[in-house]
């Protein structure tokens, strides 16, 4: 074979070389611009929960379904979509999950009760879910030799953007606007992204028609992932049907793992933690993302109902410590080039470690100076380490298992979520109910149903130091040898 005919065969294998260089980094800006809505759907609510509580008459359990129902759909979505990508390609996906994008912003605006509000966000999530491992995936192929990483920190650090511009934008507009105007944001982006799709995206991997989508997988995590994060969510007030839906839970997402590896084509291939980097990365990537969603979902809850400011006034107080994560980001990976895995990870989980305990003073004081100046200690931290790990994690992993591996992350990354929404959230809640009901006034109840959320936070995170000590020794190691196969 002639090298002209090699190289039309490997443009033919691999669709993504058949792309012009412009081509590719304008579906890289697309690529991005996708996931900045995705994200900023994500944490559309995590502003509102207060205010959904007191104008719908809930408990701050059920209003966090906007935040837990969403999580648990998108873990599920992001359980199918390396097969969704192998059978349908990623132009129709993206563009199916812009359409939901719409449908469920659309839906949000016209919301009359809380069940259509919660079903919103469940239909906003399907796009959550299918764009972050599909993205991760795209970049990847997009990438040139070598480069994936600042590729990867890169879109950790657009990610970061839509988690800083939604507590703003979302207070203001709640404050002022309501709920129903938030939801227009969204559906509006989704419409226009629809439409230049046309012109900025490209198939860029092989097609198969024939890859199955297992249903009964679906439904395992789907109801194994709903009955747990439920049952944790609502445990703080009704402690023995909840442990009994939990427990249920379990036992589902233990027959969704054996199904998997009986299945000869599985829905979520879990062979990629047999890779021991990837698997201490990911478990470093769960703590880690349980401790970012306690910024941004517990400490508005804390500015709102113990400092009494406005959505708006919230938003704009977290708004800082969520760019302090997206600035360090976009400079992770060129950090990782540079200094490596040591000192770069631990001492990323050491600085968010530091922040955390700093909020143990301020908010026992209530100084907003403090507790501002710490949570954007404690985000630097996290996006110091979080995007090095996922790069280090996803790089580890063979090109016949990387989808997988993308699929695995963004699904441990939404079930963290799920965790951190139902856990922290749910203790407060139910501290909260206890105290208010026993006569306690409501600031006062918030305060000591945070200070609780608090001290279990710092606990997962100096576990999270420490492991990372085990982490960075690890990836030193197998780095040395040059070699980490899966056996």
């Amino acid at each position: 074979m002639t090298g002209h005919g090699k190289a039309a065969s490997a443009a033919s294998a691999d669709p993504a070389r058949s792309l012009s260089e412009p081509a590719k980094r304008r579906m890289v800006i697309f690529l991005f611009a996708c996931n900045i809505l995705a994200s900023f759907m994500q944490f559309l609510m995590n502003v509102a929960l207060d205010h959904v509580a007191v104008e719908y008459h809930v408990r701050l359990s059920e209003a966090n379904l906007l935040v837990l129902g969403f999580s648990i759909v998108a873990a599920v979505v992001i359980v199918m979509a390396s097969s969704l990508l192998r059978r349908y390609g990623l132009k129709r996906m993206t563009e199916f999950g812009l359409i939901m994008a719409f449908i469920g912003s659309a839906l949000g605006a016209l919301a009359w009760c809380f069940p259509v509000l919660v079903a919103a966000r469940l239909i906003q999530a399907i796009t959550t879910g299918l764009f972050f491992p599909l993205i991760n995936e795209a970049l990847l192929r997009l990438s040139p030799k070598g480069k994936a990483g600042h590729l990867l920190a890169m879109d950790s650090g657009v990610i970061g953007v839509g988690m800083a511009g939604a507590p703003i934008l979302a207070g203001l507009v709640i404050t002022y606007w309501g709920l129903s105007a938030l939801f227009a944001i969204p559906a509006v982006t989704a419409l226009l992204l629809l439409i230049v799709s046309r012109f900025m995206l490209h198939d860029i991997e092989e097609h198969d028609p024939t890859q199955p989508i297992d249903l009964l997988s679906v439904a395992l995590s789907l109801f194994g992932l709903g009955a747990f994060m439920v049952g944790l969510n609502e445990v703080s007030h009704l402690p023995l049907p909840m442990v009994g839906l939990m427990v249920a839970g379990i036992a589902l997402l233990i027959l969704f793992a054996v199904r998997q590896r009986a299945l000869p084509r599985p829905l979520l291939d879990l062979s990629a933690f047999k890779n021991m980097s990837f698997s201490l990365g990911e478990t470093l990537i769960f703590l880690s993302y349980m401790s970012s969603i306690y910024l941004s979902l517990l400490m508005p809850l804390y500015l709102e109902g113990v400092s009494g400011f406005s959505p708006f006034i919230a938003g704009c107080l977290l708004a800082p410590a969520m760019l302090s994560y997206a600035g360090f980001c976009f400079v992770s990976g060129k950090m990782l080039g540079r200094f490596g895995v040591w000192p770069l990870i631990p001492l990323g989980f050491a600085v968010c470690c530091l922040g955390f305990c700093g909020l143990m003073a301020g908010t026992r004081f209530g100084i907003v100076a403090i507790i501002v100046i710490c949570m954007m200690v404690a985000c630097c931290g996290i996006g110091m380490e979080y995007p090095a790990v996922k790069s280090v994690d996803l790089e580890s992993l063979p090109p016949e298992v990387s989808s997988a591996g993308s699929s695995i992350h963004s699904t441990l990354v939404q079930i963290a979520g799920s965790v951190s929404s139902a856990l922290f959230v749910g203790i407060m809640s139910g501290d909260v109910h206890r105290l208010m009901g026993s006569g306690m006034a409501k600031t006062a109840a918030y305060d000591a149903g945070f200070t609780v959320t608090l001290y279990l936070a710092v606990a997962f995170v100096v576990a999270a130091v420490a492991l990372s000590l085990i982490y960075a020794r690890h990836v030193r190691k197998v780095t040395r040898k040059g070699a980490d196969g899966i056996h």
